[in-house]
């Protein structure tokens, strides 16, 4: 079978759809990619179609024939919440000319499998797919029906197969490392110095903004939350990645990375001794340790994220279920002060229950952890998370999943007192950081309407912070 996916340009890669690959190919399916990347093609494409531009229309006519071309039997698509709307409405563009099938993988199908009744949608894939979607392909292949396999919801004569999932995947190992050689047609993608590695799957927390819970809900009995990758087999990866490709630093895409201290001990000193090559991290404050920070910056961590999201202790821990105190997050950002690790802290404003005044608070405890880049969201309300059910039941929000934005950096869809102060503030956020004598000013700005000058300087001062603090390869 020969399998096309189709995605919007990236530069973190897309290790989602690069495990589909090599699992597809080592079952000796065929796998191709095309990135729908054109100047401003992205931003504008993700606009009402009335509002679409002739350049718009007239790239996509573009990617329909370059799609006509490589005449796939399945197009595939990886998805967040969001961007469903864009996808949906290219898949059709390109179903209308092309004979294949469609599926639907990623956050979104998995927590809207209902999208299945959508036209054009064939196929969604819920949960982890590589075992899914290569049965799903060779099945295609053989003839044979695709209606019972698991993970996925299969539309065929207007009728729907809703199959439940199959358990997670229990060896990591097991899995063929990720298929570099697809994106790297792409020079930019190739030349790109950062390459990104996954270690592990899943995560212990329960925060409420986010998908962890509800994703737990839909594997209740079907196996461990957390699964790692052996320290050996990471390492054989990144070896791979260093012998064929433009290697500078290793970002570690994990959502927190310390959270079993004697497997990432084990994985350090294998790094040191046989990678010794600038790394990047995500940590979890309240798991900050000496012992732990000094040991990464022994194997060579150059730089962490941390999400500190919100000043406000009640927001914080009650609201967000985070469950970190200030002086954790005070101590965990001294130690990396000390021993001179980067970090970057990740904040939300703009969250229920929250206003200005808590949102002026998480700036003021970013100025005193003082971290290379701090930078804030704007909260949007997932529905099926928890703080998304809470946003609708609070009247926030109409609870529609065609309001969520594409990004939470432009604008905020939950109503509220100052709702624009708090854009304003979103996108001046980094900046006053960094020069806290900005305040004032700040604070005068913030009052004025919305506007390009404001988002120029959020977008001018991230690239700055990235390029030449966190990352500076």
């Amino acid at each position: 079978m020969k399998i096309l996916f189709v995605t919007l340009d990236f530069i973190i890669e897309p290790l989602g759809i690069m495990y589909l690959s090599s699992s597809l190919k080592k079952a000796g399916h065929q796998v191709h990619i095309i990135k729908t990347v054109y100047k401003d093609y992205e931003r504008a494409a993700l606009q009402d179609e009335k509002h679409h531009s002739e350049e718009v229309v007239e790239y996509e006519k573009t990617i329909v024939n370059l799609i006509e071309k490589i005449s796939p039997d399945i197009i595939a698509y990886s998805l967040t919440t969001g961007m469903h709307q864009y996808y949906s409405r290219l898949n059709k563009k390109i179903r209308q000319k092309v004979d294949a099938i469609s599926v639907f993988g990623g956050p979104h199908p998995t927590f809207f499998p209902e999208m299945i009744d959508d036209e054009y949608v064939d196929a969604v894939c819920m949960g982890e797919g590589e075992e899914a979607l290569v049965e799903f392909a060779d099945n295609l292949q053989q003839g044979k029906d695709i209606t019972p396999v698991k993970n996925f919801w299969i539309k065929q004569k207007n009728k729907v197969y809703r199959n439940d999932v199959r358990p997670l995947i229990k060896n990591l190992d097991s899995l063929p490392f990720p298929d570099r050689a697809m994106i790297y047609e792409y020079e930019t993608s190739l030349n790109n110095p950062i390459k990104n590695i996954i270690c592990s799957r899943g995560c212990p927390f329960n925060c409420t903004y986010c998908f962890n819970h509800a994703y737990y809900e839909l594997y209740k009995d079907k196996g461990c939350r957390m699964r790692y990758r052996s320290p050996g087999n990471i390492i054989e990866e990144i070896e791979e990645i260093k012998s064929k490709y433009p290697l500078s630093l290793v970002y570690f895409q994990d959502d927190t990375f310390g959270v079993s201290k004697p497997w990432l001990f084990e994985l350090l000193t294998l790094y040191k001794k046989n990678i010794n090559m600038p790394f990047h991290c995500h940590l979890r404050v309240d798991l900050i340790d000496e012992k732990l920070i000094k040991e990464l910056k022994d194997a060579g961590c150059k730089s962490v994220t941390l999400a500190l999201e919100s000043g406000n202790d009640y927001l914080r821990n009650k609201l967000l279920n985070r469950n970190m105190s200030k002086e954790q997050i005070f101590s965990g950002c001294g130690l990396l002060k000390k021993y001179k690790i980067r970090f970057r802290a990740e904040n939300m404003v703009g969250l229920p229950s929250g206003s200005l005044k808590t949102a002026l608070e998480t700036l003021k405890l970013n100025i005193k952890c003082k971290p290379d880049i701090g930078w804030a969201s704007l909260y949007q309300p997932y529905p099926r998370t928890r703080l998304g059910e809470i946003s609708k039941e609070m009247g926030l929000f109409e609870g529609s999943i065609d309001s969520i934005k594409p990004s939470f950096f432009e604008t905020s869809i939950l109503q509220g007192k100052d709702k624009k102060k708090i854009e304003n503030l979103q996108k001046l956020f980094s900046i006053t950081v960094e020069y806290p004598f900005l305040v004032p000013l700040v604070l005068f700005l913030i009052k004025l309407p919305p506007n390009k000058f404001f988002e120029l300087i959020y977008i001018k001062w991230k690239h700055y912070c990235y390029d030449k603090r966190l990352y500076d390869v």
